[in-house]
């Protein structure tokens, strides 16, 4: 019988959250297999210390923040995943990840619902709406300027002057040409491929795996354009997917993040957030400090507020009537 659940791991630095993390998933759900692109070019690590279900992608490429290679080494332990064990799901996540809920309610979620993918998205598509300085704080991608911003990233035709920019600490770091001729004739976005964007993180299953892995004109072309691109992490998932007409993708990629008084990463959640991601219905949150004691005790409250007291083989049998 195939896995129920799959993981994907990405990271580049502290392999002892990385371990941490693998071990908890390992034990917490009852050993799936788990696939990891790490950049060995930017930390070393002893892979020999890991549990056995863990693998990890041997033709590493180097990343860099805001770069194509994350998603590049996404995609290679995706495809490493589902050649060795062809999960029924998989999640997307990174060493500062961490679930807060049970394995039994995440599958509950999952097999009951109505979708492919749990990815957060929106349509992006011409946009002047201000882009504030100090970014976007809790609205997040919700954030009218952050379509602006994802407009210019993803679809507008730029001439960047970042280096000089960023040293004389100017907003604007290059200029956008918006003509929706320009954009038809030299992006993939012709008008039948649409653009999508928002979080980087999300979970789907063999079906969508399958999208993203095909070697397809369309997504040939969108990795292409992507490569290009400025944080191609938070829509080349997005377009590729949304552009599927069989795909059920849901908006809801069931993370929790807190951005409040934050710009290019969420706040870092220590013990006094516990309430409010027991509280939540999400799945996984971030970004977690390295904590090990404080995470454990996460993992007690989290049993005590999601644990249903059913036996895990019963439950496996019954959900797999959505199989």
């Amino acid at each position: 019988m195939k896995p129920a659940l799959g993981f994907v791991l990405i990271s580049h630095t502290n392999p002892a959250q990385l371990q941490f993390l693998c071990e908890q998933l390992t034990a917490r759900f009852d050993h799936p297999p788990i696939a990891v692109h790490h950049d060995f070019f930017q930390t070393p690590m002893n892979t020999g210390a890991f549990p056995a279900n863990v693998s990890f992608v041997s033709n590493v490429v180097r990343t860099r923040w805001g770069g194509f290679g994350y998603v590049e080494g996404a995609l290679r332990a995706l495809r490493l995943l589902y050649q060795s064990a062809d999960p029924d799901w998989f999640v997307l996540l990174s060493a500062s990840g961490y679930p807060i809920k049970t394995c039994d309610s995440i599958l509950r979620d999952l097999y009951s619902g109505d979708y492919d993918g749990y990815v957060d998205h929106r349509l992006i598509e011409y946009s002047r709406s201000p882009i504030p300085r100090e970014g976007f704080s809790n609205t997040s991608f919700n954030h009218p300027g952050w379509k602006t911003l994802a407009f210019e990233r993803y679809m507008a035709i730029g001439f960047g002057f970042y280096k000089i920019g960023t040293y004389f600490d100017w907003q604007k770091k290059a200029i956008y040409l918006r003509s929706d001729a320009l954009i038809r004739r030299l992006t993939p976005f012709d008008g039948k491929i649409k653009c999508y964007a928002g979080d980087h993180w999300y979970t789907a299953n063999r079906k969508s795996a399958q999208v993203l892995l095909e070697d397809s004109e369309t997504n040939r072309k969108l990795r292409r354009h992507f490569s290009n691109r400025p944080n191609p992490s938070g829509a080349y998932y997005q377009t590729v997917l949304l552009n599927a007409p069989d795909l059920r993708i849901s908006a809801d990629n069931k993370r929790f993040a807190d951005w409040t008084g934050c710009k290019n990463h969420p706040r870092i959640l220590t013990e006094a957030d516990f309430p409010a991601l027991l509280a939540s219905e999400d799945h996984f949150a971030r970004k977690f400090e390295f904590d090990p004691e404080a995470l454990l005790r996460l993992n007690q409250q989290v049993d005590q507020r999601w644990s249903n007291g059913s036996p895990r083989k019963a439950f496996e049998a019954k959900i797999r009537q959505f199989g």
